[in-house]
């Protein structure tokens, strides 16, 4: 079997909101390609005239199975893309495949077929985990000397939990997905890591009741991983069930206090509770525990700018910049952060940078208005920043005030009195404003 490698961290969609993190990264390796299971029996009609595939397959695999029996299960993935072993060029490829699969069953009173995904799966009666790894092992070694390419091997057996019998055809699956995380070649026995798995790839679908479902089995195979906890206290803190995140990433803790993503999760639910000082706590022990990760070192520095520490937040968001140059929100709140240290033209090259990573960023459109504006640079450039973040958020006060002031050096009176009166409605105090730009139009008058 491959040697294990550490998943990377999952960076989850990037909001100004918030980060969740968890250890697997499901995006990094394909899913089990689909391609039918009738498509490959045809493939294989010449070399194997009577192939049983889909529910046919399982019915008849396991019809002769008495209640209870244990057994066990193969699929089997080509580490080449399906678009290579469908081909008729590469149909040697799977020939080769199902050849390899059919000995190893006819010496050991297995069977096989292709199940409803068109994988190739083995299933053999009275076999152990370990048994099925070493046809795997087998399997493959077969496979390189025939075809000269690999495949990746799920093992699982039956019973495992409550899963009903046809469910081991899918935990297989499961496993081979779970290898695939080792490289080609590779092969795993279906655990609560192969489950991990599959629930971080319904998160990344949407499919959060899914997730939680796929790791609270996972904790029922091994209680003790605390990444499954932390994974399902992300999904918790997805569903806004903070009092449940807050438990899952507490047990996570409870198993391995140096966990910095479990530590920096806990943070983050503090922080939408508005427990700002328990929040902040968990982010710099985050950030001790693992330096350098982009997630809390963002949360952390917009953190301490919404406090108004100013000199501790510019060295963690200018850190963050540097991880991720092309995060837009991050180079905003740096902007903001340059920009209340009385350093605009730090603060300007900021705000570009966010603009050019976000088109639509209209608070950073304004303050880039409002800076050039300060600066008396080319007032027509500044007026399209600031009506640009106007048409992009209509009802912010602040927006339309700053368009107003521009007006009014403009000497576009009209038009800024519309602003302001407009930005009072929305609750920005424009009443002195108002009345000096109606001054100004009955001088003119």
């Amino acid at each position: 079997m491959a040697t294990r490698k550490r998943r990377k961290i999952t960076r989850r969609a990037e909001t100004s909101r918030h980060f969740l993190l968890s250890q697997t990264d499901s995006r990094k390796v394909d899913e089990v390609p689909d391609v039918g299971a009738e498509r490959v029996r045809q493939s294989l009609a010449t070399a194997f005239p009577d192939l049983r595939c889909g529910a046919d397959f399982v019915t008849a695999a396991l019809q002769p199975m008495t209640a209870g029996q244990p057994f066990c299960a193969l699929s089997i993935r080509p580490d080449d893309p399906p678009e290579t072993w469908m081909q008729a060029s590469g149909s040697d490829l799977l020939t080769g495949v199902a050849a390899c699969l059919d000995e190893i069953c006819r010496g050991a009173d297995g069977g096989w077929g292709v199940a409803e995904s068109g994988l190739l799966v083995g299933i053999w009666p009275s076999w152990t985990g370990a048994q099925g790894l070493d046809a795997a092992h087998r399997l493959q070694g077969q496979v390189r000397q025939r075809t000269g390419r690999t495949v990746t091997v799920g093992v699982a057996v039956h019973p495992t939990l409550d899963y009903p019998p046809p469910a081991v055809l899918e935990n297989a699956r499961k496993a081979a997905e779970h290898a695939a995380f080792f490289g080609p070649n590779s092969r795993i026995v279906f655990d609560a890591i192969s489950l991990n798995i599959s629930g971080d790839k319904y998160y990344e679908r949407g499919e959060i009741q899914n997730a939680i479902h796929e790791f609270q089995l996972a904790l029922r195979l091994d209680p003790q991983n605390g990444n499954v906890y932390n994974s399902l206290g992300v999904c918790y803190g997805e569903l806004g069930d903070h009092a449940g995140a807050l438990e899952a990433f507490g047990r996570a803790l409870a198993l391995d206090g140096s966990d910095y993503m479990a530590v920096y999760n806990t943070g983050l639910i503090h922080e939408l509770l508005g427990q700002r000082e328990a929040a902040l706590a968990h982010f710099l022990k985050a950030d001790t525990l693992q330096g350098d990760v982009f997630e809390i070192l963002f949360q952390t520095g917009k953190l301490r700018l919404e406090t108004g520490d100013l000199q501790a937040a510019r060295p963690l968001l200018e850190r963050a910049t540097r991880l991720r140059p092309r995060s837009g929100n991050s180079q905003r709140l740096l902007g903001d952060c340059y920009a209340q240290l009385q350093l605009p033209e730090k603060a300007i090259g900021a705000y570009q940078k966010a603009v050019k990573a976000n088109p639509g960023d209209s608070p950073a459109l304004s303050a880039l208005g409002g800076l050039f504006d300060e600066k008396g640079e080319n007032p027509e450039i500044a007026l399209v920043f600031c009506r640009e973040s106007v048409r992009l958020s209509p009802d912010n006060a602040l927006f339309r005030k700053r368009l107003g002031s521009l007006y009014i050096k403009l000497n576009r009176l009209e038009d800024a009195l519309s602003e302001f009166e407009q930005a009072g409605r929305l609750g920005q105090d424009c009443a002195e404003d108002i009345r000096r730009v109606r001054e100004r139009m009955a001088e003119r008058n």
